[in-house]
């Protein structure tokens, strides 16, 4: 019987030896690529150079130190314990809603990035990245595991697998099943069931926090970058523009965005869609009420592009401001006309 996932336990100390982050004046004005509120008057930016910010408004964020120099690509949080990861395989984790950052975990001769991270609970968490990148803990991060889940794999590159097993063994087999498995980008999780966007196509969806999965058929063979449910729909956004929308039981709508930059980010708010994207495009999108063939022209859908065209990564509501954090800082998120 086939194993839908291969769990190799590693083990480390909650503390690795790193190089500080570099502490820069002009770190709310660097390349950003995530943002989280762990309180309800704050919030908490990561970025390249183990950059970490710390705020309340667009004007008073304060860096902080980290013991990585490594970029960091993301960042979740758990009331006020957060967890933020990125390249050379980083993991760092605060109890102090950002005050102070230890590293739990890092491999610099992996040379792929951890792209995303969440946690259930204070305890059980997941990180996510390049080339199949996947690990596990239930600890809060004091120990983490390695899985590799061939079910997130093409039906036919499954077949292969299995024929590489049968011929040449279970090691080898592991070997190729690791150089090939997709890039994967964005976790979502909606309380039921944990989501997952990636390269080549790949969408998939779990019911058991990601211990197994099952990819969700689509008609597109580029990459995504986000996924999340609004209600009764799933939507996913990608490479070009491309973004789709599905409501239950039914096929995938495409949005004509009339632009071809990639979407970083999807974020719901005062029920409406808001798809961030590069090159300054930004989408607002009446998503309940949508035409059978969705454009730019539609009522229901907004685009506009910042007049400076600085990429958009991602944005969250705090304190009456939409802040953003993009190519060139933190922000705030301007979507109307």
């Amino acid at each position: 019987m086939f194993k839908h996932l291969i769990s190799l336990s590693l083990c480390f100390s909650c503390t690795v030896l790193a190089q500080d982050a570099i502490q820069a004046k002009l770190a709310n004005e660097s390349i950003l690529l995530d943002i989280t509120a762990p309180t309800a008057d704050s919030y908490v930016v990561v970025g390249e150079r183990g950059h970490v910010l710390l705020g309340q408004t667009l004007t008073d964020s304060v860096q902080v130190p980290v013991p990585t120099k490594a970029t960091l690509t993301a960042v979740t949080h758990v009331g006020e314990r957060l967890w933020a990861v990125g390249h050379d395989h980083s993991i760092l984790h605060s109890i102090d809603a950002g005050q102070t950052w230890v590293s739990q975990y890092e491999d610099a001769g992996k040379e792929r990035p951890f792209l995303d991270v969440l946690f259930f609970d204070e305890l059980h968490g997941v990180v996510a990245g390049a080339y199949g990148s996947f690990m596990r803990t239930r600890d809060g991060g004091q120990t983490w595991q390695k899985e590799l889940h061939a079910s997130l794999l093409h039906p036919d590159d499954i077949a292969y697998l299995e024929e590489i097993r049968e011929l040449d063994g279970e090691e080898f087999y592991l070997d190729e099943l690791s150089s090939i498995l997709p890039h994967l980008n964005r976790l979502s999780y909606d309380g039921t069931t944990l989501y997952l966007a990636g390269e080549a196509g790949m969408l998939a969806k779990s019911v058991n926090a990601g211990e197994s999965w099952e990819r969700i058929d689509i008609d597109y063979e580029g990459s995504f970058f986000d996924i999340i449910t609004a209600g009764d729909k799933l939507i996913a956004g990608g490479l070009r523009g491309n973004l789709f929308i599905q409501s239950q039981g039914e096929s995938w709508t495409q949005v004509d965005l009339c632009h071809t930059s990639s979407i970083n980010s999807l974020l719901l708010y005062n029920e409406q869609l808001t798809v961030m994207s590069n090159n300054g495009y930004i989408a607002t999108i009446d998503y309940a009420n949508l035409d059978t063939d969705p454009s730019c022209n539609d009522p229901q859908v907004t685009v506009i592009q910042n007049a400076n065209k600085v990429t958009v990564m991602n944005a969250l509501p705090l304190n009456n401001t939409m802040i953003a954090v993009t190519s060139q800082g933190i922000a705030s998120l301007v979507n109307q006309k």
